[in-house]
């Protein structure tokens, strides 16, 4: 550095400044300090000194402060006017940092600590600054050596204090003053401040995660689970990709102490960085003890892979880690002549669990065995009856029986018996269905019982017709040539060929089998609906479903039943029948008519109203059924989900549905991928939404050409809010394209406007195409109404291009046009927003008086309080423009008013 200059110093320092967060950027800063120094250039100097301070905080490395701080406190008395605003506000504000750096690492004494304090207050009060952050550090010192009357006295004192601007955000404050109330016990308190506090709109990129994981611990404490819940998966959310702050430790702790073991294991699994980071021994020790919670519930044979250090099985780590916490607390209470620490550390790894909080995505439940559906006795004896009762239609002993049958144990049976046991096996999922081994274990049977089989699996098969009518003709007993017959009906029917159907139900009914009566009353109702005879169908299947019936057909009669009441529109009925089909049938062999209350419930579109019955069925599927139906089911929630405005929770079961997707399941998947970018877009994980919209468009079939417009307007939107502008543009484009191919010109407009409405303000050019284009289709709409709010939406924007190009009298013109146009569209709210845009190019074209009269005018104008504090925002500055007092104006105080 012997040879560098005045302007390479400051070339380096906007370089340096200009890098990521982290410690190159640090370390690259001190350089510039250096050359600073060296130069003798004062203000670099405390330039490249602020912008440490501020990466140490980034850095969450409050002793990186020190050095930097000391410097420019020296600075300030030698050359108060090498500080600008910026870095004379940044010196301030920072102050309050070192407080806390100094309490958080044990290394410097409470002597210094009080000290800066001290200083802290001394200096707010010298600069006339609101003393709410001394409060607060005094608080925290409180709480820091074990004074728990201290803690309680200053808290009053913060929490009653106004905020000035030397204060935290309002956000940050309300999540310092909940952990002080939960730490005296005060947890309703805590939680109903806390929960206030979510209400405020805040840029602070620690919130609202700061305040959630806040609010964990007195949300348990006074037994709301649902809301910590929310707290919890809100925040984890937003932290999950957080490798720097300490918000992940409570998380951490959250999930041991609320049965959510394996979710705190994966988060464990994300944060073992820590082990191996360098953390404030304050941090440390808080990832240490909540770590260690976690651990304590974890199988000890567990193997952790340890960043840089190899791994460690749980027990180990847990080791590792209560030693570490302990040992830090100690430190602690080493410096402050207290034991407060190592009590809390002590009392947090003895801690019990909380009542068991379900998350967004349902556990499985833990496996019941009844007695009676384990059977004991003689193999042989156990299959006759396994068979007996198939053949009777009481599938769930049945299934008991089968389920006491190892198959391992099938070589001990004889040849038959060993056969009915196989083929039940694949029939029922417990074995994969293998063709060449069914049609091996059929040649073990009588040939009756084999055609009995094979009429069975008739459907769905390719030349299913033929072979069931073969085994219909080469039947040797009435009771498979009434299963071959009922396995015709069906066919039939699913090729239109209803009076052979007609015939085969009223030939399995001359037959009479006793144990068949059931299915083919049942049978004979959906033949009626498959023929579209619904109203008939309906009433025998009532009819049916009063009278007794086997297992099997009551089964298929409740299936029935729900589908006819879902299609009819017959919601209340069809939730009752879904509701007392799973009751009717135990698990595991009733899992299956979830699947149909499932789909009684996406049909009748209740997913926000069954979102208990929904997450039973994911928990009850995750031990009874497929990957493949959780997947389903679990696509299911999220609908409930975004029915009910819980967006965190949809996106946690969208991401389990993919995990869980199986291979032939791609419809599901372009839904599950869609709606995942779509919820991804509204909770502003952006980078996520692109590429999940992203993949459901190479998914989508491109004859799909509607859907496939609508996704693409979906895609433009989030990569407008990227600004991936060209790219936004060209999905805009293309989906104007394929609305005019699908013939929905209204829509064409729509992608139109919204590129119009998302360009940059320089692309002036773009935009007047856009709405040109967009005009030029507006004669091919049919509906008046509907031509009118696109003309309406078309004249704002082009009012908006005018203003922007400093054309004020046309931008005038074309509002007043598109007002006229949403008065007669009767959308006051609309109105509203048109006036308050006019009213910005008053003020914009220096003319304050005409921008009040607007504020006024859509004042008057205004349905409800939506846009209330849009109106006082621009009626204040209008005012302020003519140096009138704001304060004292009635509507200002009115509508002041009506927003408090």
């Amino acid at each position: 550095m012997a040879d560098f200059t005045t302007e390479d110093a400051e070339r380096a320092f906007l370089e340096a400044y200009h890098m990521p967060t982290g410690m190159p950027k640090h370390e690259a800063m001190e350089r510039v300090a250096r050359m600073s120094d060296a130069l003798g250039h004062l203000p670099l100097g405390v330039s490249c000194r602020i912008a440490l301070i501020d990466s140490a905080y980034y850095l969450a490395r409050y002793d990186l402060m020190l050095a930097p701080f000391a410097w420019v406190r020296a600075a300030e008395e030698k050359d108060p006017e090498a500080f600008n605003d910026y870095e004379r506000h940044s010196l301030n504000w920072s102050h309050k940092w070192i407080a806390t750096g100094l309490r958080r690492d044990p290394r410097f004494s409470l002597d210094q600590l009080k000290a800066v304090i001290g200083q802290l207050a001394d200096r707010y009060g010298r600069l006339g600054f609101s003393v709410q952050p001394v409060h607060g550090a005094r608080a925290e010192f409180a709480y820091h050596v074990g004074d728990m009357t201290g803690l309680a006295e200053h808290l009053g004192k913060y929490l009653a204090t106004e905020r000035g601007p030397m204060a935290d955000c309002e956000a940050c404050v309300v999540e310092e003053q909940v952990w002080m109330l939960a730490r005296l016990g005060r947890f309703q308190e805590a939680a109903a401040h806390g929960w206030e506090g979510l209400s405020g709109n805040t840029n602070c990129s620690t919130q609202p995660q700061g305040i959630l994981s806040a609010l964990l611990w007195p949300l348990l404490e006074i037994g709301d689970v649902e809301r910590a819940a929310h707290a919890h998966l809100t925040a984890y959310r937003l932290i999950k990709d957080d490798e720097i702050t300490s918000y992940v430790h409570e998380h951490i702790r959250f999930c041991a102490l609320t049965g959510n073991v394996a979710r705190g294991e994966d988060i464990l699994r994300r944060s073992l960085h820590k082990l191996t980071s360098a953390q404030l021994p304050a941090d440390e020790m808080s990832f240490a003890e909540c770590a260690s919670v976690l651990l304590q519930r974890i199988p000890a044979d567990t193997v952790f892979e340890i960043p840089l250090g190899g791994s460690l099985t749980a027990a180990e780590l847990l080791d590792r880690l209560s030693t570490r916490a302990i040992e830090l607390a100690r430190a602690f209470d080493t410096r402050n002549g207290t034991s407060a620490w190592v009590e809390r550390v002590s009392r947090a790894l003895e801690q019990a669990d909380y009542a068991p909080v379900p998350l967004a995505i349902p556990a499985a439940p833990a496996p019941v065995v009844a007695e009676e559906s384990v059977v004991f006795g003689d193999p042989v004896e156990i299959a006759e009856a396994m068979v007996t009762l198939y053949e009777q239609g009481d599938f769930v002993k049945a299934r008991r029986m089968l389920d006491s049958l190892p198959a391992d144990m099938d070589s001990l049976l004889p040849p038959d018996l060993a056969a009915h046991a196989g083929i039940r096996r694949m029939t029922n999922g417990l074995a994969p269905f293998d063709p060449e081994a069914f049609e091996a274990l059929l040649t073990a049977l009588p040939t009756d019982l084999a055609l009995r089989y094979q009429a069975r699996l008739a459907v769905g098969l390719e030349g299913g017709r033929e072979l069931a009518e073969r085994c219909l003709a080469e039947a040797e007993t009435d009771y498979t040539r009434t299963i071959a017959a009922l396995t015709l009906a069906e066919l039939l029917d699913n090729e239109h060929a209803h009076e052979q159907a007609s015939e085969m139900l009223a030939l399995a009914s001359s037959l009479d089998v006793p144990e068949l009566r059931g299915r083919v009353l049942v049978e004979t109702a959906e033949h009626k609906a498959r023929q579209q005879d619904l109203d008939a169908a309906y009433a025998d299947i009532v009819e049916v479903m009063a009278g007794e019936l086997p297992p099997n057909a009551r089964f298929e009669g409740f299936r029935l039943k729900v589908r006819l009441e879902s299609i009819t529109g017959r919601t209340a009925e069809a939730l009752a029948t879904a509701r007392a089909f799973v009751a009717a049938f135990p698990l595991p062999e009733g899992a299956e008519a979830r699947w149909y209350q499932v789909a009684a419930i996406q049909e009748l579109d209740q997913e926000g109203a069954c979102l208990a019955e929904l997450r039973e069925a994911v928990a009850i599927s995750r031990v009874h059924l497929s990957p493949g139906h959780t997947a389903h089911f679990c696509f299911a929630l999220s609908g409930g989900y975004l029915q009910t405005d819980r967006f965190v929770e949809a996106a946690e079961v969208l991401e389990e549905s993919l995990r869980l997707l199986q291979e032939g399941q791609d419809d599901l998947r372009l839904q599950v991928v869609f709606r995942l970018g779509q919820v991804c877009r509204k909770l502003g994980e952006l980078p996520a939404a692109e590429r999940h919209l992203r993949e459901a468009s190479e998914l989508l079939p491109q004859e799909e050409v509607g859907r496939r417009a609508f996704l693409l307007d979906a895609l433009a939107s989030v990569q407008g809010r990227m600004d991936k502008h060209d790219e936004a543009t060209a999905s805009w484009r293309a989906a104007a394209v394929l609305w005019q191919q699908e013939g929905n010109v209204s829509e064409a407009v729509g992608s139109l406007v919204e590129l119009a409405s998302n360009l940059p303000e320089d692309e002036v050019t773009e935009t007047r195409a856009a709405v040109d284009e967009a005009e030029a289709l507006l004669s091919s709409l049919d509906d008046p109404a509907e031509a009118a709010r696109r003309q309406a939406e078309i004249v704002a924007i082009r009012a908006w291009v005018h203003g922007q190009a400093g054309e004020f009298s046309l931008a005038m013109k074309h509002y007043r046009d598109a007002e006229a146009l949403v008065v007669g569209l009767q959308d006051e709210s609309w109105r509203v927003f048109i006036v308050l845009r006019a009213a910005n190019v008053l003020l914009n074209a220096d003319d304050p008086e005409g921008a009040e009269a607007e504020a006024r005018r859509a004042a008057s104008l205004l349905p409800d309080d939506t846009q209330a504090g849009n109106v006082l925002s621009m009626l204040s500055e209008a005012l302020r423009r003519q140096n009138k007092p704001a304060g004292t104006d009635p509507l200002v105080r009115e509508l002041t008013a009506r927003l408090d």
